[in-house]
């Protein structure tokens, strides 16, 4: 009964497989193809008998392409996705692929082998090409816009402001360090103040980066405060903070500004 079963289950997915619009190749640990859908026979131009048993690496268009998948896949810790390369068909075509695949291992963790979707797809036309470039170009221009519209000015002399606004990674926030500490060491800052109220940041990463850039103000001789930091980010800058010492944060502005104002000697008379 059980083998009947087993069977059965067998049969439903092989029909979903072979129902996949997109090629499916499966190999095992040796890289020897043991599955193929009826895509993969149409892709390739081969029989499913010329398939399984056959290296994975003869689908490729070559040895070098076939290792750079593999490459790939353990460069993205066993997975790759819309990786772009080109098959070969029995008859010597080549025909351009984006490659999702990943590697399979058992309970012990032992690797035996993987599985592969190969999705035909066109190349790019001339117009479709430089219209790819020119968004690589406003993405680039953008970046650049993301910089310059982090503002930072001198409230007086020896205190200063950053509004941190926005999607803040690893690789903008770099840049706006940068931008904090040229100005701290120009202007001869002693206290900047960093607003981060509106901003969205990828948590761990910026905590290291923010960690660092604190330290590096300190020994330019000047005092950094922050505000409006938000909850993911001060949970992801707490383990940091023995590293620190400490780090005058504040949830309003204006209660920051009076402590900032306070350690370049000065304050705000509340007149009657």
């Amino acid at each position: 009964m059980e083998r009947n079963v087993t069977a059965h289950r067998g049969g439903h997915l092989e029909a979903l497989l072979n129902g996949c619009p997109d090629a499916i190749l499966a190999i095992n640990a040796g890289g020897t193809i043991v599955f193929a859908n009826r895509e993969a026979c149409k892709l390739t131009e081969r029989s499913m008998n010329e398939l399984i048993g056959e290296s994975i690496v003869e689908v490729y268009e070559n040895k070098e392409a076939a290792r750079d998948a593999n490459r790939r896949i353990y460069e993205g810790g066993g997975t790759i996705h819309e990786f772009e390369t080109k098959t070969r068909t029995k008859t010597g075509k080549l025909i351009p692929v984006r490659v999702s695949a990943s590697h399979l291992y058992d309970s012990s963790g032992k690797y035996i082998g993987g599985v592969g979707y190969f999705a035909q797809y066109r190349p790019w036309s001339g117009a479709e090409a430089e219209m790819k470039s020119r968004l690589e170009q406003l993405e680039v221009q953008l970046e650049g816009l993301m910089i310059v519209t982090t503002p930072i000015f001198e409230v007086y002399a020896g205190l200063s402001m950053v509004v941190v606004a926005g999607a803040i990674n690893t690789g903008r926030f770099k840049d706006i360090a940068d931008t904090i500490l040229d100005h701290v060491e120009k202007m001869k800052t002693q206290v900047i103040l960093i607003d981060f109220s509106t901003a969205v940041i990828d948590t761990e990463e910026v905590a290291e980066q923010f960690a660092k850039l604190v330290r590096t103000i300190r020994l330019l001789g000047a005092d950094c405060m922050a505000v409006g930091m938000p909850a993911n980010f001060a949970t992801a800058m707490e383990p940091l903070l023995g590293e620190l010492g400490s780090l005058n944060t504040y949830n309003r502005m204006n209660v920051a500004f009076e402590e900032a104002l306070k350690l370049i000697g000065k304050q705000i008379i509340k007149q009657d």
